[in-house]
């Protein structure tokens, strides 16, 4: 490691902390000073070489597991696979934190936004009577390096919190988050929905996809206190660039 590496670091930089290790990380792997089959510094070499914690060391390489970069393995060490990263995106979210992880290390450019009001299968959607006001946030999201989009994204915001997203051309974090800064609610529960789709022409054409390929499609919605629903994102995901995981663990009934 060089001066010019450790001083990449920056805390008052708008990505967190783990997002640029682990780009300093993966330019290295890139470059060949770790090549394919070498264990990358230990933790704790990481964390003295770079002055951050070993919660952002452990980060940075989780996101580097992620593109397939790297593997770990408890008692080995962390294993380096490829030199560059999967063409698809690997997503897991288990918290709310995580879902905040994801806006951050991605960019949501925004299309448009306009006020709708509710009515027929929308508001049937939302769960809201009908004529109630809504903002209707269009967006595509893409990865740190400005790569193939990650998805398509369409959120309706409760009316009351419209200016969240005000003269805003870019998003590097979740609406959500930004309702709970700046109007003091919590988020308490997310409903999460994953279907199967086909991509319409208009979306291939948005998502740098083939008209009519496989998509996912996730449906979340966000309750603060009392179960109100404050926002709700449709996010449609080409099938060739993401894929979602998740762990389920033996319960004590199973057993």
């Amino acid at each position: 490691m060089n001066d010019a590496d450790v001083k990449l670091i920056d805390g008052a930089a708008a990505q967190p902390l783990y997002i640029q290790l682990a780009q300093m990380l993966s330019a290295r792997i890139g470059s060949g000073a770790y090549a394919i089959g070498d264990l990358l510094p230990t933790e704790a070499e990481l964390t003295e070489t770079y002055g951050v914690s070993r919660y952002t060391v452990r980060q940075a390489i989780q996101h580097l597991r992620s593109q397939g970069l790297v593997s770990a393995r408890k008692g080995v060490g962390t294993r380096v696979e490829a030199r560059r990263a999967d063409a698809s995106y690997s997503h897991s979210v288990n918290s709310l934190s995580e879902l905040l992880q994801f806006a951050h290390e991605t960019r949501l450019d925004l299309i448009g936004q306009d006020d709708v009001e509710a009515r027929g299968v929308l508001a049937e959607v939302l769960g809201c009577r009908p004529r109630k006001r809504w903002l209707r946030v269009e967006g595509i999201r893409r990865g740190a390096d400005g790569e193939l989009p990650i998805c398509h994204s369409v959120v309706y915001i409760d009316a009351a919190f419209k200016t969240i997203a005000a003269d805003q051309a870019s998003l590097r974090t979740a609406l959500w988050s930004l309702i709970e800064r700046q109007f003091g609610e919590t988020v308490v529960e997310v409903d999460q929905q994953i279907d199967a789709a086909v991509l319409d022409a208009e979306q291939a054409a948005q998502l740098l996809a083939p008209a009519g390929s496989p998509a996912l499609k996730f449906t979340r919605r966000y309750y603060v206190t009392g179960r109100r629903l404050v926002e709700l994102s449709i996010n449609l995901h080409p099938a060739d660039r993401f894929s979602y995981k998740m762990s389920i663990l033996r319960d004590a009934a199973s057993k």
